[in-house]
C-alpha cells in the first residue's frame, strides 16, 4: 500500500468517533436511569417517613409540654402522677395553687392555706425551719407525705418513724380514730415492689399525738398539732386514689379549707441552694489562718528556690585515670563478693596479652589459644584449661592465687 492511500477512511465513519458510540452517550452499567420505575415509587414513600417522623418529635415535644412526669406532680395524667386528685378537688370547689419553691409554701401557711409536702426528706434544715416558724404563725395545716426522722423532728415533734410496712394490704380504722379518718372505712396500699416510693412509712405517736389505721408496730396516719403525717405517697397517685376508701381520706383531708398549696419541692428552689459550702463547715479563724499559711509557704518555696550564682560549667567528656577506674572497678566487684565476673575479668585480659604475643587473632576459641601455648610453657594441656578456662572459685584466696599464675604464664612466653 502506498503512503497516499493511508487516508482514505473517512472521519465521519471511523468507529471511535461515532455519535452511536459516544462514551458522552453510553449508559453506566448498574447505575439507575432517570425513568427507573422503581426509583421513582421509592422517592415519595421516602418523603412520606420522614414527614410523619417530623410531626411525631413534634407532637411528643408538644404533649411533653402539657405537664411535668414525675411522683405525685399534680399535672401527671401517668400512674404515678396525681392528676385525678387535683382535677376532683377542683371540681369539689377547692382552690389548688401548685409552689415549688419553700418561701411560696411558707406564704400559704401564714395565710391559714393547708399546706401538702409530697416529698418532705428533700428539704434541708433551713426549708423545714421556714415552714415551722410560717406554720406556728398562721395556723394552717400541714400534710407531709412519708416524713423521714429529720422533718418530723422539726414540723412535728411528737410523731416518729416506727418502721416499715413493706407486704401492703388493707387497713381498717380504729375506735380510736375519730375525725383523722375523715370518713374513710378501708384503706389500700400496694406492696413495697409495686409503690413509688417501695415500702410505706408507719409512725408512733408521743406527747397527746394521734394517729390511725394501725398496722403492725405504728399508724398509716398521725397528726400532732396541725401536722399530719401520711406513710404512703400511693394514697395520692392516679393509680392508687381509685383503691378502696382512698380517695376518702384524700379529698376529705385536703378540701376541708377549701384552699391548698401543693408543694413540690424543687432543686431550683433559691431556699435549697443556700447549702453550705467545704469551707461553710470550718470556723471562722480557720480562713484567716489558711491564707497565712499559703503565703508563709510561697515565700519559702521562693526562698528555697532562688539561685545562689551562675550554674558551673564543667568540660565533657572528663579524663579519668585508668587507674582509678581499676581500683573503682575492683572495690565495686570486692563489696558484692563477684569473684567468678573478677575471675572472668583476669582471665580475659590475660587471653587478650598472650594472642597478641602469640600472633593470634583475639577471636580465637580457648582451644586455639591452649593449642599455641603448649610448645612455649611447661604446662600440661589440662592445667592451661583450668587457669584459662571457666574455673569457678570459692574464695578470694583461690582468686590471688589466680592472679599470680596468669602473671607467671605471662612471664614464661616472655622468656
Amino acid at each position: 500500500m502506498s503512503p497516499t492511500s493511508a487516508p482514505a477512511a473517512s472521519p465521519a465513519a471511523s468507529p471511535a468517533t461515532s455519535p452511536a458510540a459516544s462514551p458522552t452517550t453510553r449508559p453506566t452499567p448498574g447505575a439507575p436511569s432517570s425513568a427507573d420505575p422503581a426509583a421513582e415509587r421509592r422517592r415519595p414513600l421516602l418523603t412520606t417517613l420522614i414527614v410523619i417522623a417530623m410531626i411525631a418529635a413534634l407532637l411528643a415535644s408538644i404533649a411533653r409540654g402539657f405537664y411535668r412526669d414525675g411522683p405525685l406532680e399534680p399535672d401527671a395524667p401517668t400512674a404515678q402522677g396525681s392528676k385525678a386528685v387535683v382535677q376532683v378537688l377542683g371540681d369539689l370547689g377547692v382552690e389548688v395553687d401548685v409552689d415549688r419553691h419553700t418561701a411560696d409554701a411558707a406564704d400559704a401557711l401564714r395565710e391559714g392555706r393547708t399546706v401538702l409536702v409530697t416529698a418532705p426528706d428533700e428539704l434541708s434544715a433551713d426549708q423545714l425551719t421556714a415552714l415551722a416558724e410560717s406554720r406556728e404563725a398562721g395556723g394552717a395545716r400541714l400534710v407531709l407525705v412519708q416524713p423521714d426522722f429529720v422533718a418530723l423532728s422539726t414540723l412535728a415533734p411528737g410523731l416518729s418513724p416506727s418502721g416499715a410496712l413493706r407486704e401492703g394490704g388493707r387497713f381498717e380504722p380504729g375506735p380510736d380514730c375519730g375525725d383523722l379518718a375523715h370518713q374513710a372505712q378501708l384503706l389500700e396500699l400496694p406492696s413495697a415492689d409495686d409503690g413509688i416510693r417501695g415500702a410505706a412509712t408507719l409512725y408512733r405517736t408521743s406527747d397527746g399525738a394521734r394517729s390511725c389505721f394501725a398496722a403492725d408496730s405504728g399508724a398509716l396516719v398521725a397528726a400532732h398539732d396541725g401536722v399530719i403525717a401520711l406513710g404512703s405517697a400511693d394514697l395520692l397517685t392516679n393509680e392508687g386514689i381509685g383503691l378502696a376508701d382512698n380517695s376518702a381520706l384524700m379529698l376529705n383531708l385536703l378540701a376541708a379549707d377549701g384552699e391548698l398549696s401543693w408543694y413540690v419541692p424543687s432543686a431550683n428552689d433559691p431556699m435549697a441552694a443556700t447549702s453550705l459550702t467545704p469551707m461553710g463547715y470550718l470556723p471562722d479563724w480557720a480562713g484567716p489562718l489558711l491564707l497565712w499559711v499559703v503565703l508563709v509557704a510561697v515565700i519559702a518555696l521562693v526562698a528555697v528556690g532562688r539561685r545562689f550564682g551562675p550554674v558551673v560549667v564543667e568540660p565533657l567528656p572528663v579524663t579519668v585515670r585508668p587507674q582509678e577506674l581499676v581500683l573503682g572497678r575492683a572495690q565495686l566487684l570486692q563489696r558484692s563478693g563477684a569473684r567468678d565476673d573478677a575471675a572472668s575479668a583476669l582471665r580475659t585480659a590475660a587471653s587478650t596479652r598472650l594472642a597478641d604475643r602469640l600472633g593470634l587473632r583475639h577471636e580465637s576459641s580457648l582451644d586455639g589459644l591452649i593449642a599455641a601455648l603448649r610448645p612455649h610453657v611447661d604446662r600440661s594441656e589440662e592445667q592451661l584449661h583450668t587457669l584459662l578456662g571457666p574455673t569457678p572459685l570459692t574464695s578470694d584466696q583461690d582468686l590471688v592465687r589466680l592472679a599470680h599464675e596468669l602473671d607467671r604464664l605471662e612471664k614464661e612466653i616472655d622468656r
